[in-house]
């Protein structure tokens, strides 16, 4: 009798234990490079910086310092690894991204140059699926917006990880896109909890 209650209490600690795994984010896959011309700091150094163009209202860098995410995911260890801990605290499957959109620049506020945002962004045409990531690699700072556009019957739903804290640039930077995008989000339910999101819990309102 026992010895059937221990085999039965140990079956629901593996199918509980299952389950969780199940539900928990899986990051994008990589293969990891070495190459340390290739990280987000160098792309707001003053060697990149200083041949920069400002065109039709976006700053462009020149090539050789203008990284997708997927080159930045497989070359920059600390990018990945921020990454792949916001997908592992999401519920969203990070597997299936295959589209990648250039780098964007937004300069600094105030006088100094270290407050340079590098937004990134990645699509998964399988998964409906978006990732924008908004760093300030001077401050060591990563914030990102996980968004399933939903298919079929899937509502849409996204989530926001990282640095989430009021005062960082990143965060700073990730409303304010969400504000700029009110169309992309309306309607879309943030699966969890973000301090400093005030008005933007649950369904999101604009």
């Amino acid at each position: 009798m026992h010895l059937k209650s221990l085999f039965s209490n140990i079956s629901i600690c593996l199918l509980l234990g299952f389950s969780t795994n199940s539900y928990s984010g899986l990051p994008p896959k990589a293969t990891p490079q070495i190459d340390k011309k290739v990280n987000l700091k160098r792309m707001v150094s003053n060697q990149c910086l200083k041949h920069i163009e400002f065109i039709n209202g976006s700053f462009n860098l020149p090539d050789d310092c203008s990284h997708s995410f997927s080159t930045l995911y497989s070359k920059d260890l600390w990018f990945r690894e921020r990454v792949s801990k916001a997908f592992k605290e999401s519920p969203f499957d990070g597997r299936y991204f295959d589209i990648d959109s250039s780098p964007e620049l937004i300069d600094p506020a105030g006088d100094s140059d270290d407050g340079w945002i590098v937004v990134l962004e990645t699509v998964s045409r399988e998964k409906n699926m978006v990732a924008n990531i908004f760093t300030a690699p001077n401050f060591n700072e990563l914030t990102i917006i996980i968004s399933d556009r939903g298919l079929g019957n899937q509502k849409c739903t996204y989530g926001i990880y990282g640095d989430v804290n009021e005062r960082n640039e990143s965060f700073a930077q990730t409303q304010m896109y969400i504000r700029d995008n009110r169309g992309a989000f309306k309607g879309c339910k943030l699966v969890n909890k973000v301090e400093g999101f005030k008005g933007y819990d649950g369904l999101a309102s604009f």
